[in-house]
């Protein structure tokens, strides 16, 4: 008997199909780069596992990946009664306010569109253990992205984890949390319960890890129900930075297609934004499915960005840069702000409440929105 994990093939790259066959005969490799080798055999001495054959078919895969795949291969043939991946010696949290524009989806089995989609400038990455991976291939790209969190250098890009729901968000939060994951998103959230349930696994977690950064937390509404509890969703627990809308479930949920006008989704995209603010909350939109259309894409942003939505999901590189530009303010919108602040500053300096601008008063509500505009930009 043996085991397989991985990908190989000749449309396959950045990984590698490792076999795994159970022995009596000291460890022995083929197929392996001596990089590749030494990351395999680093992990093997953690599993302590020191018999056996241990074959590879490389389509180009970093080390990381070749040890990744070894551990997914030996914990299918030999169990998971084995050392954990260690944890990280740090976490680094971003700010709850920090820019949010874009956040683009990678499958977490996927290491070439991992490896694309941190290079590709988004500011977050979203590493996928849900809907973009097969039932079968769940416990391969847990250990993928926990290695991928251990290994890549992600530089400002927000690492972000979509993990699975019910008993594999356990398992999935095992993986993850003892890893530099900055910010965890909860699908299919349809209660508060859901959120804080999730919550205290991670802490859990935390505790056993030796963490002292606690992840964001982003619920993910995309069904009737979850639409309906969005207060009470975005003001479950503190751990949150953000609350998104997931428009393709919801939208199969009540038995329509999705237009490009957007009707049908109007009233869930006012009370996800509606929610969000309440909560002292980002609001995040949906992503855009039609990757070539980007007229399409741009139109959607204009609709999100009106509604109050301050980001949207991004599926492929492509949609990284039109929605970073579709969502930060216009030169006429950066002059408006700094003249508000500017005026703001001087009504605080004089002990006034509000101030004229022109023909219009301005008091702190205004200058808040101002102050929040320029941030974007970095002022």
């Amino acid at each position: 008997m043996s085991s397989i994990a991985g990908y190989s093939g000749p449309k396959v790259k950045s990984d590698i199909l490792v076999e795994f066959f159970p022995g009596t005969e000291e460890l022995n490799f083929s197929g392996f780069t001596n990089q590749q080798q030494q990351a395999v055999i680093e992990t093997a001495k953690r599993l302590e596992i020191s018999t056996g054959t241990v074959i590879g078919i490389d389509s180009g895969a970093a080390p990381w990946v070749a040890a990744a795949r070894f551990e997914a291969a030996i914990r299918k043939e030999l169990g998971d009664n084995f050392h954990s991946l260690p944890a990280a010696p740090k976490w680094n949290i971003q700010p709850k306010d920090r820019p949010r524009r874009s956040r683009l989806y990678a499958p977490g089995n996927k290491p070439r569109f991992i490896e694309k989609a941190a290079a590709a400038g988004a500011d977050g990455i979203i590493l996928d253990l849900e809907d973009s991976v097969a039932p079968d291939r769940k416990d391969e790209a847990r250990i993928l992205v926990a290695y991928a969190l251990a290994n890549i250098d992600f530089g400002d890009t927000e690492v972000m984890v979509r993990i699975n729901q019910g008993e594999r968000a356990s398992e999935d939060l095992s993986w993850i949390v003892p890893q530099p994951v900055q910010h965890i998103l909860l699908p299919k959230v349809e209660r508060a319960e859901d959120v804080k349930a999730v919550r205290d696994m991670v802490e859990v977690l935390m505790d056993l890890n030796h963490r002292d950064a606690f992840p964001w937390l982003m619920p993910i509404l995309e069904s009737p129900r979850g639409i309906l509890n969005a207060l009470s969703i975005a003001d479950s627990v503190p751990e949150m930075a953000a609350l998104t809308l997931g428009l393709q479930d919801l939208t199969a949920e009540i038995g329509i297609m999705p237009t490009l006008e957007g009707t049908e989704s109007f009233t869930a995209r006012s009370l996800v934004v509606l929610a969000a603010r309440a909560a002292d909350l980002q609001p995040i939109d949906t992503v855009y499915v039609d990757v070539k259309n980007i007229e399409g894409l741009q139109k959607s942003i204009s609709q999100a960005k009106n509604l109050g939505f301050v980001g949207k999901g991004c599926i492929h590189p492509s949609q990284v840069k039109p929605v970073e530009d579709g969502f930060m303010p216009t030169e006429a919108q950066i002059e408006k702000a700094k003249k508000i602040v500017a005026a703001m500053k001087e009504a605080e300096e004089k002990g006034l409440g509000a101030i004229a601008l022109g023909s219009k008063m301005i008091d702190p509500p205004v200058a808040r929105q101002a102050m929040a505009v320029l941030k974007l930009i970095g002022l």
